[in-house]
C-alpha cells in the first residue's frame, strides 16, 4: 500500500496561498531555434491548434493519467558535467586571450546551476502542471468539477520531491475555488508515495535486477548511443564549435560538447534564453545532439531492448483496473480520476507497451539521416511535464442512427499523450476504441514482476536487440 508523504497535507496548507503569486507572474514562452530539440530535458509545449470535443453522445466515467513531473533543474551530473566543461574551456580561453563573447555567452561565465537545487521542481514546472490540470478540467467540467473527495480523486507520486510537487501543484489547478485556502481557495489533497527503491508501479525500473544487470549496469546495451557519440556527426560538431571557439583541433572533446548541450538546454528550458552556450550550435547541430540523447533514452528506456518496457506492466495492470472498477461501481461510488505523478523513464516503457511512437527501423547509430522524421523523438513525446490520460465514456447507441435509445449502451477509451487524442495500434488505429476491443489488448492477468526480475537462471548478458 502507497503511504501519505509526511507533511505534504501540512504542506499544502502553508504554501497554498502563495502558489498562486507563481501563475500569475510568471511568463511562459518558447524559443524558435531550440524547441523540440533537447529530447528529455525539453520543456513541456501545448500545441496551439489542438481543438478538444467529446465524442458524440458520450459522457465520462473516469480518468487515469499519468504524468512526469514538471520541468526541473539539472541533476547533480549534469552540473558536473557542465563544470568539467567549462575547466577546460575557460583555461583555453584565459591563456590565450583573457576573456571571449559569443553572443550573449561570455567566458568565463559562472555556472548558474548549483548542486543545491538538485532535480527540484522550478516555477515553470509548477505553471506546466498547473495549467495541464486547468485544461483537463476544461474538457471534462461534468466529470471533475466536485469537491474534493479521497474516494473520489486519487493522487500517487513517487518518493521524489519533484514528483510530489508536481501533484501538488496539479491538484491546486485541479481543486482551485473550492477549497478554503487563501484567497483563491486552495484545496489540501492526499498524495500517496513510496519510498523510490520499493515502487514497483511507478519506479519499476530501480527494483528490477535483471533490468539493472542487463541494461542500466551493462556495458554494451547502449553500443548505438557511444558509437555515434564517437561518431562522424558529432565529430562535425565538435570541430564546428571549436572553430566557433578559435580552439586548436584535440582541445575539446565529445564530453565537452555535451556539457555545452547541457547547460544550453537548461537555459532555455528554465530561463527561456538561447543566447549563450546555445548560440554554439546550428540548427543541425541540435538535431544531432537531440538524436545522441533520443539513442540512449531509446535503448535505455524504450523499444531498444524488450525488459525496458515488459517491467513497465504493473502500471498498464493498474490502469485497467482503475477503468474496470469505474464500469462496476455505481455513479455514486465510483473514482472520478486516478493521477499518478512519476518519470520519463516510467512514461517510456508504457508507450512501448501500448506499441506508440514505434518506427518501423530500429534508432541505430548508422541511421541518423532516415531518422530525422522518427516518431520516437523523446522531446514531443517525454518533455518535462509529459502526460497520457486514459478517458473512459459512457455512449448512448442510436437506433436507426436516429433516436438514441437510453437503455442501450456502451462504453469507449480514449487516449490522449501530452493533451491530444492518439490513435492505439491495437484498436486498428482508431482513436476512439470499444472498452471490450481494449480489455482484450491490454488487460494482462500475467504481469508478475518478481518473476520477470528475477536473476535465477540468468546467464545472459544482454536481451537480443529488437528488430
Amino acid at each position: 500500500m502507497y503511504l501519505k508523504v509526511a507533511g505534504t497535507v501540512l504542506f499544502i496548507s502553508i504554501i497554498g496561498y502563495f502558489f498562486q503569486q507563481h501563475v500569475n507572474n510568471l511568463e511562459v514562452s518558447l524559443p524558435k531555434k531550440t524547441h523540440l530539440k533537447f529530447s528529455s530535458k525539453t520543456r513541456y509545449h501545448r500545441e496551439r491548434n489542438i481543438t478538444f470535443k467529446k465524442p458524440e453522445h458520450c459522457e465520462p466515467l473516469h480518468i487515469s493519467m499519468v504524468l512526469r513531473h514538471g520541468t526541473r533543474y539539472p541533476s547533480l551530473n549534469d552540473v558536473e558535467k557542465i563544470d568539467k566543461m567549462l575547466k577546460v574551456v575557460e583555461e583555453a580561453v584565459t591563456s590565450s586571450m583573457g576573456t571571449m563573447q559569443i553572443g550573449e555567452l561570455r567566458l568565463p561565465w559562472k555556472n548558474l546551476f548549483t548542486h543545491t537545487n538538485d532535480k527540484l521542481l522550478t516555477t515553470v514546472g509548477e505553471r506546466e502542471m498547473f495549467d495541464i490540470a486547468k485544461e483537463l478540467l476544461r474538457r471534462f467540467p461534468n466529470l471533475l468539477l466536485h469537491p474534493y473527495e479521497p474516494q473520489k480523486f486519487d493522487f500517487i507520486s513517487t518518493g521524489t520531491t519533484r514528483a510530489s510537487q508536481s501533484a501538488m501543484a496539479f491538484a491546486y489547478g485541479l481543486f482551485e475555488g473550492r477549497g478554503g485556502l487563501g484567497t483563491n481557495r486552495f484545496q489540501p489533497v492526499a498524495i500517496l508515495s513510496k519510498s523510490i527503491d520499493n515502487d514497483p508501479l511507478l519506479r519499476f525500473f530501480d527494483v528490477c535486477p535483471k533490468y539493472l544487470k542487463r541494461v542500466k549496469d551493462n556495458t554494451t546495451a547502449l553500443l548505438e548511443f557511444k558509437t555515434f557519440k564517437h561518431g562522424k556527426e558529432m565529430r562535425n560538431v565538435l570541430q564546428k564549435v571549436s572553430n566557433k571557439l578559435k580552439f586548436k583541433s584535440g582541445m575539446l572533446e565529445e564530453d565537452h560538447i555535451v556539457g555545452m548541450y547541457t547547460a544550453c538546454m537548461f537555459e532555455v528550458a528554465i530561463y527561456d534564453r538561447e543566447n549563450t552556450w546555445c548560440e554554439l550550435f546550428e540548427e543541425e547541430d541540435l538535431l544531432v545532439l537531440d538524436y545522441l540523447s533520443d539513442l540512449k533514452q531509446y535503448w535505455k528506456r524504450g523499444y531498444g531492448h524488450p525488459i525496458n518496457y515488459q517491467i513497465g506492466c504493473p502500471l498498464l495492470e493498474r490502469i485497467v483496473t482503475s477503468l474496470k472498477n469505474a464500469t462496476e461501481s455505481s455513479p455514486e461510488e465510483a473514482m472520478h480520476g486516478a493521477f499518478m505523478f512519476a518519470h520519463g523513464e516510467t512514461l517510456q516503457p508504457l508507450y512501448a507497451l501500448l506499441d506508440l511512437f514505434k518506427d518501423a527501423e530500429i534508432l541505430r547509430a548508422d541511421n541518423f539521416p532516415q531518422q530525422l522524421e522518427r516518431k520516437y523523438r523523446v522531446s514531443r513525446i517525454t518533455p518535462f511535464g509529459a502526460n497520457i490520460a486514459f478517458v473512459l465514456y459512457k455512449c448512448s447507441i442510436k437506433d436507426n442512427g436516429s433516436k438514441t435509445v437510453e437503455d442501450m449502451q456502451s462504453l469507449m477509451v480514449q487516449v490522449f499523450v501530452n493533451e491530444e487524442l492518439t490513435a492505439l495500434p491495437c484498436c486498428k488505429n482508431q482513436t476512439e476504441c470499444s472498452f471490450d476491443m481494449f480489455l482484450q489488448c491490454f488487460d494482462n492477468t500475467a504481469c508478475n514482476l518478481s518473476s520477470m526480475c528475477s536473476l535465477e537462471r540468468d546467464t545472459s548478458e544482454m536481451f537480443p536487440v529488437e528488430s
